[in-house]
C-alpha cells in the first residue's frame, strides 16, 4: 500500500501538495467515503502526470491587507447576534497556527523527537488510527493517545512522550486571531452566549489552555468531537449542540465551508463561512522555500495580511517582503559574528539603520554600533589610496545624464578647483578620459580640499573602532566597496592592524557590467553575501535587475529614514539634503519589525527557526518583483539617481 502511494502521490509535488490539501480540509469524508478522495487523486495524475501540466504559478502581487473578509468587525457581530448562541470554530477561526499548514506542525515534534520523516509518519498515523477506529465502532474520531498508540507500533518507543510533547507544541506556537478576538469581545460586551465547537483530536484541557492564553474568556462551553465520538463533518455535533439550548437560536462561524456552514445549515443551525487565511492568501506566495521556513514565513504572512486590520502599501511591502529578510539577516550576522570571533559590529548608515535596531533587540549582550558611512564618503576618504575607484564612482558612473561638470565637483566637495573645461560643460562619455586625466593631476589639490574632513573623519573612526582587532561590517551591497574602503581606510590611512569581515545582503548580480567587481573578496572570505552571490544562490544571483530598479526596492527594505553622510567635519557626520521618502520608510520598517516580533513570538521555543537561509529570505521580494507590485508600492517615490543630487521618480 505505502509503494502504491509513493508512485500515485509522492512522485509528483503538484499531486501530494493538492491531494493532501485536499485530504486535511476534508479529513472526515476522506475516512467514511475514501474512494471520493481516491476519484480525486486519479483526476490530479491524469492532469499532472499524464497531460504534464505545470503548476508553477505566475507572480502576482498586490496589496492584500484588508481584502480577505466582506465584513466588518461590527457586521460580523451584527449578524452573529441575532442567534441567542454564537458558536465559534477553534482553529484557523478563532486560534491561528504559524504555518501555512496544521501538519507543518510536525516538523518541529521530529525535532524535539529527534524522529526523521516524522511528519509524514505523524499524518499517517493519524489516518491509520482513523481507519482503525472506524472499523472498531463506526467513527472516525478519535484522541491524540490513539494517534501515538499507531505511531509507538510502527517507530517505537521514541514517541512514548509524544502526545504530551504534541500538546506542548501546539500551546507555545498559537496565537489568536486578531479579527475574531475582536469579535469575541464584542459579543462578550452584547451579553451573547457563547460556545466552542470543534472536531478535534487534542484534549479539551489543552484547547482550553489554548484559548486562554489567546485571550479568549467567557464561553459557556465547549463541543468536542473526540469526547462525543463524532463531530462537525456529519452534522451529529451540531445535534448536541441543539441538546445543549433547546428551543434557542444558534449561529456559528468557522472556515471549512463544508463542516461549518454546509452540515450546519442542514441541522437547523444558521452558519457563516469565514474563509481560510491561507487559502486566500496563497496566489501571492512563492513557492521556491523551503518546506519548514517556507511555510512558516506564509503562514505567519497569511495571519497578518488576512487576520488582521487593512495596513498601508509600504507596511504591507515591509512586512511581506523585507521582515524575513532582516530576520534571517541579523541570524546570519550573528552566527558569522561567532564564527569569527569579531569584537564588534559594526552597521554602516544608511542600509545597517533597520538592522541595528532588530540585532540590539535579539543580541542585547554583543558590542554594535551605527556607524554614518556612504559609498560618496567612502570614496572621498580613500581618494589617495584607490583614486580609480573614487574616480569611477563620481565621473564614469555619471555619463550621458547631461550633468553639467559644475554639479559633478560640487557632489565631490571640489567646487574650489578650477579645470580647463567651461563649468556648463555636460560630461559625457567623449569627454571622460579627459576630465578624469585632468583631475588625476590634480590629487594633491584634492587632498588639500579633503584635509579637514579628513582630519575630522580620523578622529569619529578611531573612536568607533576603538581598540577592537577583529570586528565585521555590515552593508546591504552591492560591490562591498563600503566595506572595502572602510578596511583601506584603517589600515592605510590610520595604520590601525585589524581584522575586517564585510557582510552583505546582497552582490552585484549577473546583469551588472562589474558583477566581477570584488569576485576575490568573496572567495577569500573578506566579503560574505547572505542571499546571493556569483556562488551563491545562483538563481537570485541571475534573476536580480538592477535595470528594473531591483537595486532600489531592495535598499528601501534597509535604508534609514536620516538623510545620507557626504563627509565629516568638526560637528562630526555632515549630511544631504532632506530624505524625501521618510514617511515611506518608516512605514517600511515598521513592517519589518512587526514581523520579526511575531516570527520571533511565534517560535520563541524553537531558536533555530532563526536560521534563514539566504534563498528563503530573497524568495518573497524576488517572487514581488516577477510582477509589478512594487513598482505600485513606489510609484511616488524619488530617489537620488546621481552623485549630483538629482531626483527622480522610480517609475
Amino acid at each position: 500500500m505505502r509503494k502504491l502511494y509513493n508512485i500515485l502521490v509522492n512522485n509528483n509535488f503538484s499531486v501530494k501538495r493538492r491531494y493532501e490539501s485536499f485530504v486535511l480540509s476534508h479529513s472526515r469524508l476522506h475516512h467514511v467515503c475514501p474512494f471520493i478522495s481516491w476519484f480525486y487523486l486519479l483526476l490530479l495524475n491524469i492532469k499532472y502526470n499524464l497531460f504534464k501540466v505545470s503548476d508553477r504559478k505566475k507572480p502576482k502581487g498586490k496589496n492584500e491587507s484588508g481584502t480577505g473578509f466582506k465584513y466588518s468587525v461590527t457586521e460580523i457581530a451584527d449578524i452573529l447576534s441575532k442567534g441567542d448562541i454564537v458558536s465559534f470554530d477553534m482553529f484557523d477561526t478563532l486560534v491561528l497556527r504559524p504555518f501555512k499548514s496544521p501538519r507543518d506542525v510536525f516538523y518541529l515534534l521530529g525535532q524535539r523527537l529527534d524522529i526523521p520523516d516524522f511528519r509524514n509518519l505523524r499524518v499517517n498515523a493519524e489516518s491509520d488510527a482513523r481507519k482503525k477506529k472506524y472499523k472498531e465502532i463506526g467513527t472516525g474520531e478519535i484522541t491524540l493517545r490513539d494517534i501515538y498508540d499507531e505511531l509507538i507500533s510502527t517507530v517505537g518507543t521514541l514517541c512514548k512522550n509524544g502526545a504530551e510533547i504534541e500538546e506542548q507544541t501546539e500551546l507555545s506556537i498559537c496565537s489568536p486571531n486578531p479579527f475574531m478576538k475582536m469579535v469575541w469581545d464584542e459579543l462578550i460586551k452584547r451579553g451573547k452566549t457563547i460556545v466552542v465547537t470543534t472536531d478535534m483530536y487534542l484534549s479539551q484541557s489543552t484547547l482550553k489552555a489554548m484559548l486562554s492564553k489567546c485571550g479568549y474568556k467567557g464561553y459557556d462551553r465547549m463541543f468536542l468531537s473526540n469526547e462525543y465520538g463524532y463531530g462537525k463533518y456529519d452534522g451529529r455535533l451540531y445535534e448536541e449542540l441543539k441538546k445543549a439550548y433547546p428551543n434557542k437560536s444558534i449561529y456559528h462561524i468557522g472556515d471549512n465551508y463544508n463542516s461549518d456552514v454546509a452540515r450546519a445549515k442542514e441541522h437547523g443551525i444558521n452558519a457563516v463561512h469565514y474563509p481560510n487565511v491561507d487559502t486566500r492568501g496563497e496566489e501571492y506566495r512563492p513557492e521556491s522555500m523551503s518546506h519548514l521556513i517556507g511555510s512558516a514565513y506564509k503562514g505567519i504572512v497569511n495571519n497578518r495580511l488576512y487576520a488582521g486590520e487593512k495596513c498601508t502599501p509600504a507596511y504591507e511591502y515591509g512586512y511581506k517582503c523585507g521582515g524575513i529578510i532582516v530576520t534571517g539577516f541579523c541570524r546570519f550576522i550573528h552566527n558569522e559574528a561567532m564564527l569569527t570571533g569579531a569584537e564588534k559590529i559594526l552597521f554602516f548608515a544608511r542600509d545597517g539603520y533597520i538592522l541595528k535596531q532588530l540585532y540590539d533587540k535579539l543580541y542585547p549582550n554583543e558590542k554594535t554600533e551605527y556607524v554614518y558611512w556612504s559609498r560618496s564618503t567612502a570614496a572621498k576618504l580613500c581618494a589617495e589610496i584607490f583614486p580609480q575607484d573614487y574616480f569611477r564612482r563620481f565621473l564614469s558612473q555619471k555619463t550621458s545624464r547631461n550633468i553639467p561638470l559644475k554639479d559633478i565637483l560640487s557632489s565631490m566637495g571640489l567646487s574650489n578647483i578650477k579645470l580647463s573645461f567651461k563649468d556648463d560643460t555636460i560630461l559625457t562619455k567623449d569627454n571622460l578620459n579627459d576630465i578624469t586625466k585632468e583631475l588625476y593631476t590634480r590629487l594633491d589639490d584634492i587632498k588639500r580640499e579633503y584635509a579637514d574632513m579628513y582630519s575630522y573623519g580620523d578622529r569619529y573612526l578611531s573612536d568607533i573602532v576603538g581598540n577592537a582587532k577583529n570586528i565585521i561590517t555590515v552593508d546591504c551591497g552591492w560591490a562591498g566597496s563600503g566595506n572595502i574602503l572602510f578596511e583601506a581606510y584603517l589600515k592605510h590611512r590610520l595604520k590601525f592592524d585589524i581584522k575586517v569581515t564585510g557582510l552583505l545582503a546582497g552582490t552585484n548580480s549577473y546583469n551588472q557590467l562589474d558583477s566581477d567587481f570584488s569576485e576575490y573578496y568573496f572567495t577569500c572570505g573578506k566579503l560574505k553575501a547572505y542571499c546571493f552571490s556569483s556562488d551563491k544562490n545562483r538563481n537570485f544571483y541571475e534573476q536580480h535587475f538592477p535595470g528594473k530598479n531591483h537595486n532600489i526596492y531592495f535598499e528601501l527594505l534597509f535604508g534609514a529614514p536620516h538623510p545620507s553622510c557626504t563627509g565629516f567635519d568638526k560637528n562630526g557626520p555632515v549630511f544631504d539634503r532632506e530624505n524625501e521618502n521618510e514617511a515611506l520608510v518608516k512605514e517600511i520598517h515598521k513592517g519589518e519589525l512587526d514581523f520579526a516580533n511575531d516570527y520571533i513570538t511565534a517560535f520563541k521555543d524553537f531558536p533555530y527557526m532563526l536560521n534563514i537561509s539566504g534563498s528563503d529570505a530573497y524568495a518573497p521580494f524576488g517572487f514581488s518583483t516577477g510582477c509589478d507590485y512594487a513598482s505600485k508600492v513606489f510609484a511616488d517615490c524619488v530617489f537620488d539617481d546621481t552623485t549630483a543630487g538629482k531626483k527622480e521618480k522610480l517609475v
